[in-house]
């Protein structure tokens, strides 16, 4: 199994990795598997008339009103009237929705096979941070593309904003490592945010960074 993969220190690169190194695979959702665009996004809120402040999505998740949706602290209405609260804008539930949903765009139908085949082999994990109305949207949008659902792909499926914890947060992989039963080591963790990948490799995970050149449907999986 040829990985073909960039040259950060944080990266493996042109290496053979051999599929015994790893009994199972964990991955992220945007960026991963589901085309994401925030600009679409932060544009629908710019065409709202939203602040400048409400505008850094996702970079000021750590202390704002989004973060806490993602984490579950907030529910989708309560999530709704902050945001409507914050920005001083009258919108509609449905013109918000859309707003918030324009960033989630495609799952590829190809993706969707190279899970069903690596699912024959491996257990599959995802550990994603996300939102109830996000879930609304891509779970029936992977259910269209594959023709099944992404719970009959996954052995076990972990949303931030049920689980409570958010990646970086060491945390969120140790609530994965206790519920699921797997360990760091035997892992293989796949994401697009290099912090991220950076903070799994410190609980132990094999991991690799997901990005432009190193995708998916080029990392060699021998099937």
């Amino acid at each position: 199994m040829v990985f073909l993969l960039s040259l950060s220190r944080y990266e493996y690169t042109n290496c053979m990795a051999n599929p015994q190194n790893f009994k199972n695979i964990l991955f992220d959702l945007g960026g991963v598997i589901l085309d994401i665009d925030i600009q679409a996004t932060l544009k629908h809120f710019y065409d709202l008339g939203f602040p400048a402040e409400l505008m850094q999505f996702p970079h000021s998740m750590s202390t704002d009103v989004f973060f806490r949706y993602q984490t579950g602290k907030l529910d989708t209405d309560q999530f709704r009237n902050a945001i409507r609260k914050s920005a001083g804008v009258e919108m509609s539930d449905q013109a918000f929705d859309a707003a918030w949903n324009a960033m989630v765009v495609r799952i590829p139908h190809e993706r969707t096979v190279l899970l069903q085949r690596l699912s024959l082999s491996y257990p599959l994990y995802m550990l994603s941070n996300t939102s109830p109305l996000h879930v609304e949207v891509f779970e029936p949008m992977y259910l269209r593309t594959a023709g099944i659902s992404m719970h009959e792909v996954f052995t076990k499926i972990y949303y931030s904003h049920e689980i409570g914890w958010h990646k970086p947060d060491h945390e969120a992989w140790e609530h994965v490592v206790r519920d699921a039963g797997i360990r760091p080591e035997e892992t293989l963790f796949l994401d697009d945010d290099i912090h991220n990948i950076k903070a799994s490799q410190e609980l132990g995970f094999q991991a690799i960074h997901i990005h432009e050149r190193t995708n998916l449907m080029n990392l060699g999986f021998g099937l």
